[in-house]
């Protein structure tokens, strides 16, 4: 049995502002919809400091001490293991600015929940608001919360 195989490494984030969380819609036509800012892991970056980075690039703000909830993995069209670290923040400094990926909003999760999300994101919430649930598993045979 093969032990290593090639990941993509992501991470993504929910920032907290009182009952507010920031919102990212995504312009991208691969996964259009709402979702929460992320993005790559650079080689020879930690998690943690990849996530800071990519808040700061894609929302303008600095975000400290993210704290890890969990992760979600799947198989892209290559057949090949991609990773989605999930944070969530609440200390943060800055003022928030769009990207090139999409316009941002603070809503509250009922806000969030009306609205259209990107692809399976909704599968995605229970990780960031259920302590109970650290892991969203999706490869075409099941999709699956553990």
């Amino acid at each position: 049995m093969k032990r290593t195989e090639t990941v993509t490494l992501t991470n993504m984030c929910m920032i907290k502002n009182g009952d507010k969380i920031l919102v990212l819609d995504r312009n991208d036509p691969v996964w259009p919809g709402l979702t929460f800012p992320g993005g790559h892991v650079e080689p020879h970056e930690s998690f943690n400091d990849s996530v800071v980075r990519e808040i700061k690039e894609e929302t303008g703000l600095t975000i400290s001490h993210p704290q890890f909830v969990g992760a979600k993995q799947f198989y892209d069209k290559n057949h090949e293991r991609y990773l989605v670290f999930f944070y969530v923040a609440d200390k943060f400094k800055g003022t928030v600015k769009a990207s090139d990926e999409g316009t941002l909003t603070w809503m509250t999760k009922e806000e969030l929940q009306q609205h259209k999300l990107a692809y399976n994101f909704d599968h995605d919430l229970p990780v960031f608001f259920d302590p109970n649930v650290s892991e969203h598993m999706l490869d075409g045979k099941r999709d699956e919360l553990f």
